[in-house]
């Protein structure tokens, strides 16, 4: 695993930079962020999730970000995410994810994996995974705004202003 941080950006991703396991910024107040898959922003190279995230999370009074992701695989074309789980790399999401939240009293979570998550038969499993590994007693879900499904909608979609709202985690998890 590469942990490629300097001054402003946290970065965590394997060696041949396939996988990546968080992309955020340092601060005191940190929105976590949950998207569905990674796909080729950098510290140097930000895309368009990336820099939607980091514009709701200015306009909801955080000071940083930390994108996470239900699956840690990189892919541009969702369609092309591979068919079968690699259960080293799920397992391994997970321990960043607890890692990177074990110093926060609070954990605030923005759910924006959008309707992707029931693409492929293995995420709400990784999802659930991770849901059950959190602890659930230091942290506030949110959502800007869900789709028909109840999924928690992409930050794409959203405006730079969108408000962070309650979002009911656990009833969600229910339905998965």
């Amino acid at each position: 695993m590469v942990n490629g941080s300097n001054d402003q950006w946290i970065y965590i991703h394997n060696a041949d930079n396939t996988v990546r396991y968080v992309l955020g910024t340092k601060g005191v107040k940190p929105l976590f962020c949950f998207g569905i898959n990674p796909s080729t922003a950098t510290p140097e190279k930000i895309d368009p999730t990336i820099r939607k995230v980091e514009c709701i999370a200015k306009h909801n009074g955080y000071d940083s970000f930390i994108m996470l992701n239900v699956y840690p695989k990189r892919d541009t074309v969702f369609e092309d995410l591979e068919a079968v789980r690699n259960d080293t790399e799920h397992l391994r999401n997970i321990e960043v994810v607890l890692e990177i939240m074990a110093s926060c009293s609070q954990v605030d979570i923005w759910a924006a994996f959008g309707n992707h998550i029931y693409d492929r038969k293995y995420l709400p499993a990784c999802f659930k995974d991770i849901y059950a590994k959190l602890p659930q007693e230091r942290i506030r879900w949110y959502a800007t705004a869900t789709n028909k499904s109840g999924a928690p909608k992409h930050p794409l979609y959203q405006k730079n202003t969108a408000q962070l709202r309650d979002f009911d985690m656990q009833c969600y998890i229910e339905t998965l």
